[in-house]
């Protein structure tokens, strides 16, 4: 933690306690994972002479992990519906503007890598501005039984005169959230901060209790501080086995490079021989790392080795890892596929709506309606909607159905004539009631009009 947002900490009036080091611990060990290689992955074999040091390759699956997970919630087919269509205009507006889904995509990766992230709506010369926060520059302040209710952030950035502090604190008062900001600035070969004046915006009293930002999470309970107000990374118990997937993918390079072919070439056989031109060639190239030579007698023969290659096992070895890990970071058995020296995403995997899988889906998706939501409603605070309103967030139902076999059961129901039309296009096209209401009686309409009842002929009685 900068010694800047621990100064203004003190401002506030908040101790130094507030910052939890096993936190800002917790978090660089998850980002270290995320980036690839860690410290773990440096290890020494002696050769029988000295210790030789070594770093095992990495699949940097952590990252994979990550944007997999990320995928199953920020995608092109998120649908956020408000019931006012004047009010669903502006806000599609904002949200575009800022780049949400992209970004928000972003930010759920970093989520499930780092436990936590925030949304934060502002005004810039009035427009509408969305600042998203992962867990390394946010400080929980105050929170209640998961609420959080005040909260700070702060981030860096590399200008020409050196380096520029932002700071934004949000705190909970009688009258409603106040937000402080501050901008400092330590310049080249200096260890001073220099603050910049904000104006007017350095306090600002919203008279509102509607948070100007909102909060995400992982759904599983951070079991490395059961009281602590942040998030777990979706791998912290799982780091173990991606070392041992590393070690495997390590050993399946390897068994590449010491299975490769070698020729032993006594050094009297490296000479060089006279061609029929009466010039000198040497018998063997002495480039070609295929030969290896020894010294030896006039009667050494070449020797050959060459290995079977262990790939199946290996590869075998990968796959088990892979599946252990996906199951521990809630992507479910046999996610991965491993082939060709590369990981895959399993098409033929389905995800059933009776799965651990499902079920951690849905939490997630709880926790992000949620953020989403409160962000609604401080946008629309903030660029001045006073309509009262409802916002439903839906998501991408075909990672968690075989949508052939919805559409085969929703046929077979329909044909039994347990369920209408509308529900038919509900379930198979995923309409919701007033657009399936409105589609059905537009198909009834057109089957009329070209005497087709239910794709049955009949004719019309002039």
């Amino acid at each position: 933690m900068e010694k800047i947002v621990i100064d203004f900490l003190k401002e506030l009036g908040y101790e130094s306690s507030v910052i939890d080091k096993e936190q800002e611990k917790r978090v660089n060990e998850m980002l270290e994972w995320y980036k690839g290689k860690t410290k773990q992955h440096n290890y020494q074999i002696f050769n029988g002479k000295k210790l030789v040091k070594r770093v095992y390759k990495s699949l940097n699956i952590a990252s994979q992990l990550c944007a997999d997970l990320s995928d199953f919630f920020y995608n092109e087919k998120l649908d956020i519906t408000i019931d006012n269509a004047r009010v669903q205009k502006k806000i599609n507006e904002c949200l575009e503007q800022n780049g949400f889904l992209d970004n928000s995509n972003k930010l759920m990766q970093l989520v499930k890598a780092l436990g936590t992230g925030a949304y934060v709506a502002y005004l810039d010369n009035d427009v509408l501005k969305i600042n998203y926060n992962n867990a390394t520059n946010i400080v929980i302040l105050e929170s209640d039984k998961g609420e959080v209710q005040d909260v700070l952030f702060w981030s860096s950035k590399k200008v020409l005169k050196g380096t520029e502090y932002y700071i934004n604190a949000h705190i909970l008062k009688d009258g409603g959230y106040t937000i402080y900001n501050r901008k400092y600035i330590k310049k080249n070969n200096s260890e001073n901060f220099e603050k910049i004046d904000l104006g007017e915006t350095e306090e600002i009293e919203t008279h509102s209790y509607v948070p100007r930002f909102s909060m995400l999470f992982t759904p599983e309970v951070n079991n490395k501080d059961i009281n602590s107000p942040y998030g777990i990374s979706c791998y912290a118990n799982a780091t173990d086995t991606i070392l041992a997937l590393d070690r495997a993918y390590d050993s399946f390079d390897n068994e590449i490079a010491l299975g490769r072919k070698r020729v032993y070439v006594p050094t009297n056989a490296i000479q060089f021989n006279i061609n029929d031109n009466g010039e000198a060639v040497p018998a063997f190239d002495e480039n070609d790392i295929a030969f290896y030579a020894y010294p030896g007698k006039d009667n050494d023969k070449l020797v050959e080795s060459s290995f079977d290659l262990r790939i199946d096992q290996i590869t075998s070895a990968i796959q088990g890892q892979l599946n252990l890990l996906t199951s521990k970071v809630g992507l479910g058995h046999n996610y991965y596929k491993f082939k060709d020296g590369q990981v895959y995403v399993n098409t033929d995997n389905i995800v059933s709506t009776n799965s651990d899988v499902y079920r951690k889906i849905k939490k997630q998706e709880n926790i992000i309606t949620k953020a989403i939501t409160q962000l609604i409603y401080a946008i629309a605070e903030l660029i001045g909607i006073k309509t009262k309103f409802n916002v439903s967030i839906f998501y991408d139902d075909t990672i968690i159905e075989d949508t052939e076999k919805s559409r085969q059961q929703a046929q077979t129901e329909y044909n039994s004539k347990l369920i209408s039309k509308a529900q038919y296009y509900r379930d198979v096209y995923k309409l919701k009631d007033p657009e399936a209401i409105k589609f059905a009686e537009q198909m009834n309409k057109e089957i009329k009009e070209q005497t087709i009842t239910d794709g049955n002929e009949f004719n019309l009685v002039e």
